[in-house]
């Protein structure tokens, strides 16, 4: 599988253009279909499980859920990461994305999800239903564990999400 890592840069006429910061090829799994294997690229390519501070990454995919871009949409502290909506949709257009996976670690180690994680999330999920684009999950890393929303919707179904 190829792992393509992108940024979004403004060109001379103030306009988002994306850059592709650098390609891998990657053997440890054949698909991003599973929250497993998912979380598994993510440590193996990106290290997020030791990172010290939160790192929220967006996962573009085509609508086969073949990878198109991984972004970085955050850097943040060792307990938080701004995390912008807006943001998130420009680089899922711009790279022509049907389909996207949030990903972000904790560093406390901790997979569980804030009340923050989970509000962010149904507001993701809200906007992508607006535009079309399919909210495939979020994924929390923890250090020896992780958190999928979708592996988990019965407790956090977007109707028992709340503000």
């Amino acid at each position: 599988m190829l792992i393509q890592q992108s940024s979004v840069v403004l060109d001379m006429d103030y306009k988002n253009i994306l850059v592709r910061d650098f390609k891998e090829n990657y053997s440890g799994v054949d698909s991003l279909t599973t929250a497993e294997n998912v979380v598994k690229v993510m440590d193996d390519v990106f290290k997020l499980s030791d990172k010290a501070e939160e790192y929220v990454y967006l996962i573009c995919l085509t609508s086969k859920l073949k990878p198109i871009s991984f972004f970085e949409v955050s850097h943040g502290t060792g307990n938080a990461s701004l995390i912008g909506i807006r943001e998130i949709f420009i680089r899922a257009l711009l790279c022509g994305a049907a389909c996207i996976i949030i990903v972000h670690n904790h560093p406390s180690g901790d997979a569980e999800p804030s009340a923050q994680d989970i509000y962010v999330t149904k507001r993701i999920k809200e906007a992508a239903g607006l535009i079309g684009v399919t909210f495939c999950d979020h994924i929390i890393i923890g250090r020896e564990n992780y958190f999928s929303f979708v592996e988990n919707e019965k407790k956090y179904s977007a109707s028992n999400m709340t503000e």
